[in-house]
């Protein structure tokens, strides 16, 4: 639909961006990476924890956008848009 709004998909490419409350970026040990978006018992991630931490989403490699802060932003590398995931709209939103 014309106007729509895209939000990311299936195979986007996207780089993590995470935030300290100072609004200061953390540079984690993904920091630069670039992740292929793709979907897990309908819901959209990442392959984000690649050292199969216990800690992180029980062991899982793939990590659903809804388990991430607020404050973690997704950028599209392909075309510069950065978006989060909303825990009042249970989606991922493009940010401001």
């Amino acid at each position: 639909m014309e106007g729509e709004e895209k939000m990311l998909n299936v195979n986007d490419k996207v780089k993590v961006h995470m935030y300290d409350s100072c609004n200061r970026e953390i540079k984690t040990r993904n920091y630069g990476k670039v992740f292929v978006v793709h979907e897990e018992n309908g819901k959209l991630g990442i392959d984000w924890n690649t050292e199969k931490l216990p800690y992180t989403c029980n062991g899982e490699v793939f990590t659903p956008f809804e388990t991430f802060s607020y404050s973690v932003i997704f950028e599209n590398v392909e075309n510069g848009k950065k978006y989060h995931w909303s825990n009042a709209e249970n989606r991922i939103v493009e940010g401001d």
